[in-house]
């Protein structure tokens, strides 16, 4: 297997903000993670300036030959991705090459992207495309093994993940960025800054009337519920001699009111999506947490290690409580229980069947 690696090495290094590797590491990896039966041959780096793609080769397989342009891409979010797989798909197009993208790491979405497009992939991780004349090889590596942080981490930070609430509760609603910024409680620059990287990430996108919509609610959903994990609330584990829950809620109603607090996790799915039977708990938020002291005295709540009936959760952003549900049970006053959104975030991350009760949740309540 012949390739020029040292000159490779330097245009690899210059696209990934994490990759720092010696010649000697480069030298080693490349050729290792390619498929069986996969080889590169001539490997060429365009000079400064030149109009085409970062390297031109010869990739051989089952004993044919196939000449390649490879365009360089580590970093920068899901639309600077696409917009490389079709510069390259450009390019090699002109000159007769296998359009190829290659990088330190390439993950889900943007393999999609390119395989969309009919552009090959390879990188330092082991992930590798290529379908041309009846041949196709697709070897899948999900895990970055060079990733020090979660991609989209910051875009779902307390404060930011805010803006996802606005957008997935309310996901038909167009939105100027004054109007979001208010209606998420966020400041005006980070909202910017917030929807800078969601444009980048094609998740939102602005209309003919220059406005915000959200482009693909499904997968900010998902992304989302992905990093959900990285900002547990604070629970406490606490018992009640009421082993009835519909009495324990009753009187919760009563000392509290239905402004003070939300339902979630199973005791909210229990209202408006049953599914799991038998919820043995009563889960809620509570707004100020300078209160538990005074929920646990008027309740006659005891802190146990386990054993516990009810579980009280302080949010670990005020989010939470964005358009909390009012529902109507049996009751002397409506139930608040958390957005659809968020009951869904809550029970999906949740190891006690959770995933199924959020799945049963998002066919009847949400539409995406």
């Amino acid at each position: 297997m012949t390739l020029h690696l040292f000159s490779l090495l330097g245009i690899l290094s210059l696209f990934s903000e994490n990759a720092h590797m010696s010649e000697n590491t480069l030298q080693n990896q490349l050729p290792n993670n390619l498929p069986q039966g996969v080889t590169l041959e001539g490997i060429d780096v365009s000079s400064v300036g030149a109009i085409g793609p970062d390297l031109q080769g010869t990739l051989k397989v089952e004993g044919k030959k196939f000449p390649i342009g490879i365009e360089v891409k580590n970093t920068g979010g899901t639309a600077t991705f696409r917009e490389t797989v079709r510069k390259v798909k450009e390019y090699a197009s002109q000159a007769g090459l296998v359009p190829f993208v290659a990088g330190q790491f390439i993950g889900e979405i943007a393999r999609q992207i390119a395989k969309e497009e009919g552009v090959g992939i390879m990188d330092l991780a082991g992930n590798f495309y290529f379908k041309q004349d009846n041949v196709y090889i697709e070897k899948i590596v999900n895990k970055n093994p060079f990733a020090q942080t979660a991609p989209l981490k910051n875009l779902f930070a307390p404060v930011s993940s805010r803006i996802t609430r606005v957008f997935l509760v309310q996901p038909k609603k167009s939105w100027q960025m004054g109007e979001l910024s208010q209606e998420a409680n966020v400041s005006l620059g980070q909202t910017h800054k917030t929807i800078d990287r969601m444009i980048e990430e094609e998740l939102v996108e602005w209309n003919q009337e220059n406005r915000l919509i959200l482009k693909n609610p499904a997968r900010l959903l998902e992304t989302w519920k992905n990093t959900y994990l990285s900002y547990e609330s604070k629970k406490f584990g606490l018992f009640s001699f009421e082993q009835d829950l519909d009495t324990l809620l009753a009187a919760i109603l009563e000392k509290f009111g239905n402004s003070s607090f939300a339902l979630s996790f199973f005791s909210g799915a229990n209202l408006v999506a049953p599914f799991i039977r038998g919820v043995s708990k009563l889960q809620l938020y509570i707004k100020k947490s300078e209160e538990l002291e005074k929920w646990k005295r008027l309740l006659d709540l005891q802190e146990v290690g386990s054993g516990a009936n009810v579980e009280i959760y302080l949010p670990y952003d005020e989010g939470v409580f964005y358009k909390t549900q009012q529902v109507k049970a049996n009751y002397e006053k409506d139930v608040p229980v958390v957005s659809d959104i968020q009951l869904y975030m809550d029970l999906f991350n949740n190891p006690a069947r959770g995933a199924e009760q959020a799945e049963h949740l998002r066919g009847l309540k949400i539409d995406f």
